[in-house]
């Protein structure tokens, strides 16, 4: 007959790592249940009815609800909510002081401008890191007291600290902002679009259509056209329909570099290359001018220019082909 084994002493019970009992799985199913009918519950009525208020204001905060998200870059709702609730700020202190008759935007019409710029900026910031483009918090605080302080106070100490008090009680009045949120929220993607501007004006594969525009307008000059008729055509001066391209005398110091040298080298009636300079693709002709003691000084200018890409046109194109997805109506 076989001996049964002997039970070993003191037996250990057996353990289940990492498994919780029964009932505590269930618990933590049935919390789990709730909070993800709790997110869908809120994020209907936020995205459905606009929910706004302290509470709304208080979850946005803490959880990631997008507004919209930009080539997979997430603006929070809590960011879009605080920007429109800043301008509408601003718009009620403007009408305290505006003219009886003043139009204002509506509401859809601040969240609208909030959701384009919100959107554009974080274009921006996509097309700064291809472009290598780098604001720094230094960046925004030397604009901020470039801009912002009153310049005459800065001599002293004592000066300084009260312009900075002026400046963030009306920053609070005005907008219901913080010096550092100015700084991080309004002149940080403010810098951004400024330099990108620069490097997009910048890059001669991206303008070369503009190029090529101004080249064509030389051609018809060369072939024999009138400067008027061509510059009526060509140019993106805002001024060419009034003046069809005439600029007058204009003396030293008032032309871009490039644009000064090639001007003052021609004689009247010669007309220059394109030139290119900050503003853009210039064709020039002198038709007169003006000598002391063997010196120009002034020469009588006609122009064509054709503009660089303008930021604010290139986002808006960015817009049309971008990976954008909007919660908020």
């Amino acid at each position: 007959m076989p001996v049964p084994p002997i039970p070993p002493k003191n037996p250990q019970p057996l353990i289940h790592h990492g498994e919780p009992p029964v009932s505590r799985r269930r618990l933590y199913g049935l919390i789990g249940g709730a909070v993800a009918v709790f997110l869908l519950v809120f994020g209907f009525g936020l995205y459905r009815y606009n929910w706004h208020g302290g509470v709304t204001q208080l979850v946005t905060t803490v959880l990631p609800y997008p507004a919209a998200i930009v080539e997979g870059r997430i603006i929070r709702y809590s960011e879009y909510q605080d920007d429109v609730n800043v301008l509408q700020r601003f718009y009620e202190a403007e009408r305290g002081r505006a003219a009886q008759g003043s139009v204002f935007p509506t509401e859809a019409e601040i969240k609208a401008r909030v959701l384009d710029r919100l959107i554009k900026d974080q274009l921006a910031f996509v097309l700064a890191d291809r472009y290598h483009v780098v604001v720094t918090s230094e960046d925004a605080r030397s604009a901020y007291e470039t801009t912002i302080l009153d310049q005459s106070a800065l001599g002293t100490s004592t000066g300084k600290a009260k312009a900075e008090a002026q400046a963030a009680d009306t920053l609070d009045k005005m907008y219901g902002l913080r010096p550092s949120e100015f700084k991080n929220r309004v002149l940080h993607p403010f810098l951004v679009r400024q330099r990108l501007e620069t490097a997009i004006q910048n890059d001669e594969a991206l303008n070369a259509e503009k190029k090529k525009k101004a080249e064509a307008a030389l051609a018809e000059l060369k072939a024999g056209k009138a400067f008027k008729d061509v510059a009526m055509a060509y140019s993106e001066d805002t001024n060419v329909a009034a003046t069809g391209g005439e600029r007058g005398m204009i003396g030293r110091g008032l032309l871009a570099p490039d644009v000064e040298a090639a001007a003052f080298a021609l004689k009247p009636g010669e007309t220059s290359g394109v030139v290119k300079s900050p503003l853009g693709y210039h064709v020039l002709r002198v038709t007169d001018r003006q000598e002391i003691n063997g010196q120009i000084t002034r020469v009588q200018l006609e122009e064509i220019l054709v503009r660089p890409i303008q930021i604010d046109d290139y986002l808006e194109a960015q817009k049309k082909t971008a990976s954008i997805t909007v919660f908020v109506h």
